[in-house]
């Protein structure tokens, strides 16, 4: 079974994009017994829902293998209602990440697979609707209508949507016993087993090129995606915080410069202005870890006040 082992972060100008550049890679492999693998590796975005019902529109019956860190929660309720409408099983493989969005696309499988070595958490209620600021009683209710949709019990819809606000709750087999979130675990000697995540190249300039692309135009829930999961939700990492604060711009945030300190941090300099008339000319020092096979910002200290 073929693998696509890149996730390509493009890069526009001097670093600055006028919009996300990065997008999930979706692939289909057919295989045997007519049982196509669909995989989704990478930051979900808006738009990849469109790419994601073309591609499994050439399927009957098929696997969606998912290694995700999560992205816009739309675009995972949307991939989900694609995947529940056309019967297709969903499965995180051995050592791969599913979380927050991505995490939403899964419990749409029919039949569900987990392998124990891989990580799939749930995030608060998202932020963001349709690119606006939610409460997060409305996040709640647009993740419960979907969960319903799901056919998920009670129980199960109460523990996704009281997530932490911060950070990620893991999925255990005992919470999911406890809750009625059943799965499976994949036969090991099953003709079509799913692969497992590719590990990308330990690549910091990368992260943080698309960590600051997403703030650009002001998108919480990408930029996020960037940041290792137990630190989402909080402060500066926070979906409604990013999305408050750089929507607020008469001259949008632009990177000015990258280099790289070292095997793991990355100095950033970039420019804006807010709406209030505050011009920033600023830098930060972003530190970040080899976490799930992929590069994640774990730290920023800004250098010079904004």
């Amino acid at each position: 079974m073929s693998r696509r082992s890149s996730w390509i972060f493009a890069l526009i100008g001097a670093f600055a994009c006028s919009e996300v550049c990065n997008a999930a890679d979706i692939t289909r492999t057919p295989s045997a017994g007519g049982l196509d693998i669909i995989q989704l590796r990478g930051v979900m975005n808006s738009g990849d829902e469109d790419v994601f019902r073309k591609i499994a529109a050439e399927s009957q019956k098929a696997l969606i293998a998912l290694d995700s860190q999560g992205g816009s929660v739309k675009t995972g309720i949307e991939i989900g209602k694609a995947i529940r409408l056309r019967g297709f099983a969903t499965v995180v493989a051995s050592n791969a990440l599913c979380a927050s969005a991505c995490a939403l696309t899964w419990l749409a499988g029919s039949p569900r697979f987990l392998e124990p070595s891989s990580k799939l958490g749930f995030h608060a209620a998202f932020r963001l609707v349709d690119g606006k600021a939610s409460e997060s009683g409305v996040g709640n209710a647009l993740v419960g209508a979907y969960l319903n949709q799901m056919g998920l019990s009670e129980n199960a819809v109460v523990y996704v949507t009281s997530a932490p606000p911060e950070g990620i709750e893991w999925l255990t087999a005992a919470k999911a016993k406890e809750t009625g979130i059943d799965f499976e675990m994949p036969r090991s000697d099953a003709p079509s087993s799913p692969p497992g995540a590719v590990e990308l190249p330990n690549d910091p300039l990368a992260a943080v090129v698309g960590f600051y692309g997403a703030l650009a135009v002001a998108d919480g829930e990408t930029a996020a995606a960037f940041v290792i999961p137990d630190k989402r939700g909080k402060g500066p990492f926070s979906e409604a915080n990013i999305h408050a604060f750089y929507s607020a711009m008469a001259r949008p945030l632009t990177v000015t410069s990258t280099t790289r300190l070292s095997t793991s941090d990355v100095r950033v300099g970039y420019e804006y202005k807010t709406n209030a008339g505050r011009n920033c000319q600023g830098r930060a020092d972003v530190q970040t870890v080899y976490q799930f096979g992929r590069t994640l910002i774990s730290h920023i200290k800004a250098l010079d006040g904004c």
